[in-house]
């Protein structure tokens, strides 16, 4: 055994250890219900702040398409650390709401969250402000015309279409690396709006509107930007607070109860220190699978089509798929927003990349029982290990049923692909052959992005969601690269670290992608 394995195994514990006090010393008081109200059953989290603390207004927080209320958990506890009640919920289809999710179905049941929560007196309309993130910051804007509240906050707003009115205290974030669709949005409601209004009367009147263009940013990364807390505090506290002069809420905010970020930034370190000790430790527990799989098979290095070739080869599949995907989805039936599309699109390029290199498939197709079940277990322990870890406080990395059984339902399509991959890039080697196949591997995965890309603004198939969700596909793709290599280190089988990725992508597939 090399003992770098041990070493970094410990560090990953250490890791785990200190992520997990930081949360813990950060972390402020919480309940978890669900809102039954007319057909919407919507999971809620409440953050309240200090027990010491009179709440100055209620906040309620509303993710994006593809996303929970976990994410949404920095800002939350940021808004109830400096005096704010925030209310988080789960829209149809997204985290712990295994209702089916459409547009229409998850604006609904927001508006009937926030009716409820106003009926049952836990906020005052007077003192609400509703904060919603791309798909969430449209709802938001478009609530305006049935829940009348003090403000709202727009964070990379989705296209809002037409509303009857602008909401009152409109405060709008654009990230400067965002989509060109949703910049235009946010450059649509300023003119709507007539330009920014910021002083105390515009508070008072509830007509203040401001766009803030934050530099060195995306769509996603906003949901962590110390800047769009501060600010939104800021704007928050205005509303409720007009008379006060705009600097002397600054200031209080800056000496207020949650030492202005740092125990929320303590926070989301540690759940990101949990993450990393995980992936730590990961190398030392695939050494020890492979062990108890059985002597590793021996695979002949070099075997695999040229890549040039591979690179072309791919380049026809992703074209055929996409095609093909223009007269229906197969997988349709998998009823999940986007990964229906994608899955497919997968299934197809697999089949298609498979059919062009039967020579090399028969080389590496050797299913021995012992390797296949050990790589089962341990993609199983992995995806819980992760999942376990980020449903603690990063999003909802442990599926519920329904996610679990579109987890099986998509597993045999991905293994498809999957075993195609290891097939086109044959064994793992060392040195710099071992970067240039990761590289060549890279490549194939642009390509599918890439096919996503001409799929949505050339043949019109509506699948913004994969582009939206292109940086974590990419960074999902390069963890579950090297992981899967681990694994065909110590087995020597090709099948069984495709089962082991093909896990792996179900798993990030069924946790990620909207129920419908």
């Amino acid at each position: 055994m090399r003992h770098w394995r041990v070493v970094l195994a410990a560090i990953g514990v250490v890791l785990l250890i200190v992520g997990a006090v930081w949360i813990r010393r950060a972390e402020l008081p919480h309940e978890n219900f669900v809102i039954n109200t007319g057909d919407c059953h919507i999971p809620t989290t409440l953050t309240d702040p200090a027990p010491d603390v009179t709440p100055a207004g209620s906040v309620v927080l509303i993710h994006g398409l593809s996303a929970n209320r976990k994410l949404m958990t920095y800002l939350g506890e940021d808004f109830a650390g400096h005096g704010f009640r925030t209310f988080a919920i789960d829209l149809p289809g997204h985290g712990d709401n295994s209702d089916p999710f459409t547009m229409s179905r998850a604006q609904f049941c927001a508006t009937m969250a926030v009716d409820w929560l106003t009926r049952e007196d836990k906020i005052d309309p007077a003192k609400t402000t509703i904060v919603g993130h791309s798909l969430g910051g449209a709802i938001a804007i478009r609530m305006a015309d049935v829940e009348p509240v003090a403000a709202t906050i727009a964070i990379s707003p989705g296209p809002t279409g037409s509303q009857a009115r602008m909401p009152a205290n409109l405060l709008v974030f654009s990230a400067s690396a965002d989509l060109a669709p949703l910049k235009r949005a946010a450059a649509k409601l300023s003119e709507e709006a007539q330009g920014d209004r910021t002083v105390p009367d515009d508070f008072a009147q509830k007509r203040a509107f401001d766009l803030e263009l934050l530099p060195h940013s995306t769509h996603t990364s906003l949901l962590t930007d110390r800047r769009v807390a501060h600010r939104s505090e800021q704007w928050m506290m205005q509303t409720v607070f007009p008379q006060i002069d705009p600097k002397t809420v600054a200031l209080n905010l800056d000496l207020g109860t949650y030492e202005s970020y740092g125990n929320g930034r303590r926070r989301l370190a540690g759940a990101i220190l949990g993450q990393i000790g995980i992936i730590l430790i990961f190398p030392f527990a695939a050494f020890i699978a492979g062990k108890l799989s059985g002597r590793a098979l021996i695979e002949m290095p070099g075997t695999r089509p040229a890549p040039i070739l591979v690179i072309v080869e791919m380049v026809v599949c992703v074209l055929v798929a996409i095609l093909i995907l223009r007269f229906g989805v197969p997988l349709r039936f998998l009823h999940m927003y986007s990964a229906d599309y994608l899955v497919s699109l997968l299934a197809i390029a697999g089949f298609v990349l498979l059919s062009l290199n039967l020579g090399f498939l028969m080389e590496y197709a050797w299913f021995k029982s012992a390797k296949l079940l050990a790589a089962a277990l341990f993609g199983f322990a992995t995806i819980l290990a992760m999942g376990a870890w980020m449903n603690w406080q990063l999003t909802d990395g442990l599926p519920n049923a329904p996610r679990w059984m579109r987890f099986v339902g998509m597993l045999p399509f991905l293994y498809l692909y999957s075993f195609a991959e290891e097939v086109v890039l044959g064994p793992v080697k060392h040195g710099w052959p071992r970067t240039a196949r990761f590289v060549l591997f890279g490549i194939l995965r642009l390509e599918i992005l890439l096919a996503c890309v001409v799929g949505f603004y050339s043949l019109g198939n509506g699948q913004i969601l994969l582009i939206l969700l292109a940086v974590f596909f990419m960074a999902f793709s390069i963890l579950q690269r090297l992981a899967t290599d681990a694994v065909r280190t110590h087995t020597g089988s090709a099948t069984a670290a495709a089962l082991f990725g093909a896990i792996l992508a179900a798993w990030f597939v069924a946790t990620i992608f909207p129920l419908t």
